[in-house]
């Protein structure tokens, strides 16, 4: 059972409860000539866990395994502790892994701890790459390694006993307190083998669409970190998996919803060419035509700069330049200064040559990006007339005149 994913000669961490799955598992490393630390956190919420400490203590001490001990002290105990507890032991963990420059962290989840999380994923519909416990993970950065999971909990019990080795049980696994002790006692306790295998068996079949569905999904990534931007023909028929990755690489998977998702793809499939849908953390989805992409929201400011001359200036938002193409360059009359140059304002409207013409549907026949629009320059003259929104209109009394300025949005 160990074979494969770890290996002799390097030097691992275990984390041991001293239950009968951790003790089991212990030993049998220990007996594989594995090196080994052992990690063993005390939550001081039950007035029995110095039998659990002597139990790993005493073990450790009789082989010569070097023993690693975190206490936590609880003040006052709030919010979901089986989610507090798993981040203080995998910190305690992380320590341990750099210290002693070790290979990967041991664990004993068995077969029905597989089987347990298999329940409560198709209980609650939630979202996950896959299904259960694997084998090998990555967490914070260290690699995770279950090499119990063929084996059920009665098994490792009997091989305590075979083998005279101590362990201690924790009376909390036999409650209803928590959900997965829920699930254990009250559910799953009532299965058949036949039943709990029929749950493995659906899992690894989605497990195995997942993998494909991931090899997709690193592709789109992929196009997405060297371009910047997806195309909305890319997306697979069900994106929904696609987008929580999407997501998930700016925003914590905890606030990745399925209705946020849902809403998203309804805003990107809508007939709108350009959106900007708001995301938790500060992010938003921004479609422009057959384009989307995630952005972090800035508090749009208004800008105006005055011109007094034709001197060549630059700024954040557009360069005044002597050279440049044609439909970005104009030639200011001298009672047209001083100059304005700014964004857009509603109402904004140019007279040329076919007519007058809302700035704002300039944008929208040229087809220019949502973000972009906000920020494209307009010059005006000092009575506030437009003159040139530049690249898409020129006022018809400038029409024929050679440049002598450049306007370049940036």
């Amino acid at each position: 059972m160990l074979e494969g994913l770890i290996k002799k000669g390097q030097t691992y961490i275990v984390g041991v409860s001293g239950g009968a799955d951790s003790m089991a598992l212990l030993d049998l490393v220990r007996r594989q000539g594995i090196k080994v630390i052992v990690a063993h956190v005390n939550y001081n919420l039950r007035e029995d866990t110095q039998e659990d400490y002597d139990v790993v203590h005493n073990y450790c001490m009789h082989y010569g395994i070097p023993f690693a001990y975190k206490e936590v002290v609880h003040e006052e105990h709030s919010g979901n502790f089986q989610a507090e507890a798993r981040e203080i032991r995998y910190n305690f963990y992380k320590e341990l892994y750099v210290k002693y420059h070790a290979s990967g962290v041991i664990l004993g989840h068995h077969y029905d701890d597989h089987v347990e999380t298999i329940y409560m994923y198709f209980q609650r519909g939630s979202q996950s790459d896959y299904i259960g416990i694997a084998p090998k993970s990555i967490v914070k950065g260290m690699v995770i390694l279950r090499p119990l999971l063929d084996m059920r909990k009665q098994e490792l019990r009997e091989y305590c006993h075979e083998h005279a080795i101590k362990f201690h049980d924790d009376y909390t696994n036999f409650m209803t307190d928590f959900e997965r002790d829920r699930v254990r006692n009250t559910i799953l306790n009532h299965y058949s083998d036949e039943d709990k295998q029929a749950l493995v068996l659906k899992a690894e079949a989605m497990n195995q669409k997942i993998a494909q569905e991931m090899i997709v999904i690193d592709q789109l990534l992929e196009n997405y970190h060297q371009r910047g931007f997806l195309l909305l023909s890319e997306l697979p028929e069900d994106a929904t998996r696609s987008f929580f990755h999407f997501f998930n690489e700016k925003i914590d998977a905890k606030k990745i919803s399925q209705h946020l998702i849902k809403e998203a793809l309804h805003q990107l499939h809508s007939e709108q060419p350009n959106i900007a849908f708001a995301l938790p953390e500060g992010y938003q989805l921004v479609k422009a035509y057959d384009r989307f992409w995630l952005e972090k929201q800035e508090a749009q400011e208004d800008y105006s700069y005055q011109r007094e001359d034709e001197s060549l200036f630059d700024c954040p938002y557009f360069k005044v330049q002597k050279e440049g193409p044609k439909n970005n360059g104009i030639r200011p009359k001298r009672e047209d200064y001083p100059l304005t140059i700014r964004n857009i304002r509603k109402g904004d409207k140019i007279h040329t040559k076919g007519g007058t013409k809302k700035v704002s549907r300039l944008f929208i026949d040229r087809k220019i990006p949502a973000e972009k629009r906000k920020k494209w320059p307009i010059v005006l003259n000092k009575d506030q007339e437009i003159l040139l929104v530049p690249a898409l209109a020129k006022h018809k009394d400038y029409l024929e005149d050679e440049p002598a300025i450049y306007i370049i949005p940036l």
